[in-house]
Parts: structure tokens; C-alpha cells; sequence
């Protein structure tokens, strides 16, 4: 079927969201920004109505998620309350918060560092 305007196309896509079809809303959407690649509202439709993607992320073989869980749970009592920073079992810092405790190793992001509030 053939639209001609932004409002046609989310119209369609509407129906065949309410009718369960997401795949045929999002190919109308996405059909919609062929032809009007500015529109705000299509371009919301067809980012929502989006086949999901999946991103794998390569595990750190030299992080031991274990030793950290052990170590919590030994030491759960003693830093209660407090924020700690530990890898592979070994603690790297405590704070009051988690600030305090990332001024104290650095950035942690891919590091293998696990920050976390003990309760």
C-alpha cells in the first residue's frame, strides 16, 4: 500500500501494532523513514518497533566471581553499611560511598572490579 504522508504511514503502523503484527508496524515505519527521514514521530516508531539486538561482550578470563561472592559473604558483617571495591577476592578499597571508593582504584569499567554497598 502506498502513503503519503508521515501521519498515513503512523497511522498503518498503529493498526498493525494493535493487530499484534510489530514486525509489519516496524517495516511500515521504517518505510516511512525512506521517505520522510526527518520526522520525529517516525523515526520514535521505528526505533520502539526495532528488532531487538544482542551484544556480546567477551567474559574476563582472569576475574574469579566466586572469590568475590566467598569474600562478601565472609566479611558481609565487618563492612556493613560501607562501600568496597574488590577483585578476585581481594579487597581494594572501602568508603562511605561509591565515589570515595572509585577516587580510590580509578575508573573500574572492564577492569574486573566489583563495586558494591554491603547491606
Amino acid at each position: 500500500m502506498t502513503y503519503s504522508t508521515p501521519e498515513e504511514f503512523i497511522k498503518a503502523a498503529d493498526i498493525e501494532f494493535e493487530r499484534g503484527d510489530w514486525n509489519g508496524a516496524w517495516k511500515i515505519a521504517t518505510e516511512g523513514l525512506q521517505h520522510f527521514p526527518e520526522h520525529a514521530e517516525l523515526q520514535k516508531y521505528a526505533h520502539i518497533l526495532a528488532p531487538p539486538k544482542v551484544t556480546v561482550v567477551p567474559r574476563d578470563t582472569n576475574r574469579d566471581v566466586a572469590a568475590d561472592m566467598k569474600w562478601l559473604k565472609q566479611n558481609r558483617a565487618e563492612y556493613r553499611g560501607s562501600w568496597v571495591a574488590i577483585k578476585n577476592g581481594q579487597l581494594l578499597a572501602t568508603g562511605k560511598s561509591y565515589d570515595e571508593v572509585s577516587a580510590q582504584v580509578g575508573p573500574v569499567k572492564n577492569t574486573g572490579i566489583l563495586v558494591t554497598k554491603i547491606y
